[in-house]
């Protein structure tokens, strides 16, 4: 699979485009593009790759990516079901390189600003308390326009310059050991065990879609994802069964094999290991935590 270069018309009345997309699930393949982009999910959970990068994301993610830095957002199994009521939304944001480019960026008032964009091309998520205040701003850019959206654009560049909880996604060295096309493969396996995991999946199977044996791809598998192949099928299988033992009824037995798990044995062994406590333990406590936030919520009515 090749990684798409994604072509973003410019607008006559807008240097940066800026949109709320609101869909059963993300549609946009892996991709690359000159502009900068500022994701902020609004709603959604998945796995977001960037770079060399590959994490889990939730409601409320805001990431930052440089320009032409390979990445996508891929949604849960769960979202792509039918008459299921889930949806995936988000702003996201776009700003052409050449829009802030030199002079602008030589000016010392935007050192700060220059050295956000720099580091950009490793990716950065923002977390903590201070996000808020990014979605705001992010929220105000996709209602203004004309001056206004510039200066709202710049104010949220200089929040995001000054912010402390601030990491890097992609490694330093990236970039020399993962092309585009090499990422457009590693992401295509996973979205093939992302779709299949709860299902029997033979290493054969995703070899072939890397086109690799199998012991060539498992090498490849654990260098650009720092996981074993069987590690990160494990990772995917206890998540779908956590989000079921919050979500369902289901007996503890069931939820194993819909997970992808051919035993139960096997199952609560590998669900200790990830989360610390078995299945049930976690159904309880889990519960308990959702009642009492219920509950807290209701007195603040």
């Amino acid at each position: 699979m090749d990684l798409l270069f994604q072509h973003l018309a410019p607008s006559t009345d807008s240097s940066f485009k800026i949109h709320h997309e609101k869909l059963s699930h993300f549609i946009v393949p892996c991709h690359y593009h000159p502009e900068i982009e500022i994701m902020y999910i609004l709603k959604g959970t998945g796995t977001r790759f960037v770079g060399d990068n590959i994490e889990q994301f939730d409601e409320g993610d805001f990431v930052m990516v440089g320009s032409n830095i390979p990445h996508v957002w891929k949604n849960d199994y769960k979202y792509y079901q039918k008459n299921i009521d889930l949806h995936a939304e988000c702003l996201v944001l776009f700003i052409p390189p050449e829009i802030l480019g030199e002079p602008l960026l030589s000016l010392p008032e935007m050192a700060k600003i220059k050295r956000l964009f720099e580091k950009s091309n490793r990716g950065i998520k923002f977390s903590g308390k201070r996000n808020v205040e990014l979605k705001q701003i992010m929220n105000v850019i996709f209602e203004s326009n004309g001056t206004n959206r510039l200066i709202n654009v710049l104010q949220l560049l200089h929040k995001m310059s000054t912010f402390k909880n601030a990491v890097y996604l992609s490694s330093m060295g990236y970039r020399a050991n993962l092309s585009p096309r090499d990422f457009g493969r590693l992401t295509h396996c996973i979205e093939y065990l992302m779709a299949n995991f709860h299902k029997k999946i033979e290493l054969t199977q995703v070899a072939d879609i890397a086109n690799m044996t199998p012991n060539s791809f498992c090498r490849y598998f654990k260098k650009r994802t720092t996981k074993t192949f069987s590690e990160f099928v494990i990772e995917l299988r206890v998540g779908k069964a956590c989000q079921l033992l919050n979500e369902s009824d289901n007996k503890v037995i069931e939820i194993a094999f819909e997970s992808g798990f051919n035993n139960l044995s096997n199952f609560n062994e590998h669900f200790k290991k990830m989360t610390g406590m078995s299945p049930k333990e976690y159904r309880n406590i889990n519960r308990n935590s959702n009642h009492l936030k219920s509950k807290t919520l209701e007195s603040s009515l």
